[in-house]
């Protein structure tokens, strides 16, 4: 990929800063500001044409604020131009000390990224419409379980301390009326998530297989599916369990520092969360994990240590369900065990 024009783009609510230079010239680069729309888009392409007409040569880069920056990634797709969405805090991180910032200069920061970086390019590419459409039904049900959490924490706390209140009991019952409103408003949601899936045979049948690992439920599949891009951004089971966090890594250095590993905090939080839950019912329900469990507590393992390696072999699991197209098998590991005693 033989890339001469690079392209940064820092994206806003409403506008987009770009800056873009040629290779061997950093330093002279040109700036503009556009809206943050189909057509301020189509004006960027026009404004860096003018100068630079092959597009096959631009490398587009940006950094991935979600619903900011599907605009443009989905314009400039659909122009079959090259696009790279990065994780912000790569880029940030790879910046160095900057004494100023303003999205001018963060726009050329991003190019320069690009430019130095070009060989971990990962160029962006749509997901489907129905992956799209699944996911903002995914962040709807987490807006209302944030408001229904809510709700009950602090009618609960208030009946506490003022539990003879006229007010506490009016609070209460009111909350409990909303509470039950927004569980069947969650229902209803995930309702209409299985039903647009269905509606994508691909999508449809990798739920299903996801679905047949022993201790996976219905939302850790859908949100393994919406942000693993119908799994399609990870290259193996340990690059997903990274973004899991769920990899313990080394400390060390020199003779001083000599920490155990442990596992890094730069992790999908949600998708951790609802792992250590698969791994609970796992433990439970999987008789092989349930056998494994035990034997390395009882060989003096940290329960969270062994709980941590029954979330990887879920990951293993689920990215060999999904390579092999077959639904996983309940009983594997225990005929092996019986054939090998």
């Amino acid at each position: 990929m033989e890339k001469t024009v690079f392209i940064g783009i820092d994206f806003s609510k409403k506008t987009l800063d770009v800056t873009y230079f040629i290779v061997g010239a950093m330093h002279d680069y040109k700036h503009m500001q556009f809206s943050n729309s189909e057509q301020g888009c189509l004006d960027l392409i026009t404004w860096i044409k003018e100068q630079h007409s092959i597009t096959s040569r631009w490398l587009i880069c940006g950094e991935y604020t979600g619903i900011y920056s599907m605009t443009a990634a989905m314009v400039f797709n659909d122009k079959d131009l090259d696009i790279w969405l990065e994780n912000p805090n790569q880029i940030k991180l790879s910046s160095g000390m900057s004494r100023e910032k303003n999205d001018k200069i963060d726009s050329y920061q991003i190019a320069l990224y690009a430019a130095r970086f070009m060989d971990r390019v990962k160029l962006y590419k749509p997901q489907s419409k129905v992956l799209l459409q699944v996911r903002e039904l995914v962040r709807f049900k987490d807006r209302l379980t944030k408001v229904k959490t809510q709700l009950g924490v602090a009618a609960g706390e208030l009946k506490s301390v003022r539990k003879d209140w006229k007010e506490t009991e009016y609070i209460c019952d009111s909350s409990k009326l909303l509470i039950d409103q927004i569980n069947t408003q969650i229902s209803d949601t995930e309702k209409e998530m299985l039903q647009l899936l269905n509606t994508d045979p691909e999508l449809k049948q990798m739920y299903k297989l996801i679905n047949s690992v022993v201790g996976i439920g219905m939302q850790t599949a859908i949100y393994l599916l919406i942000h693993t891009w119908g799994f399609k951004a990870f290259e193996d089971p340990r690059q997903l369990a990274c973004y899991c966090g769920i990899v313990p890594f080394a400390k060390r250095s020199g003779t001083s520092l000599k920490g155990r590993p442990h596992v890094s905090h730069m992790a999908n939080k949600k998708l951790k969360t609802l792992l250590h839950m698969c791994a609970l019912n796992a433990i439970k329900y999987d008789p092989y994990l349930k056998m494994y469990y035990q034997r390395k507590v009882e060989e003096g393992k940290h329960k969270m240590n062994v709980l941590n390696n029954v979330r990887n072999k879920l990951i293993h699991r689920i990215c060999a369900v999904i390579t092999s197209g077959q639904e996983y098998d309940k009983d594997y590991y225990m005929r092996n065990l019986v054939v090998a005693a």
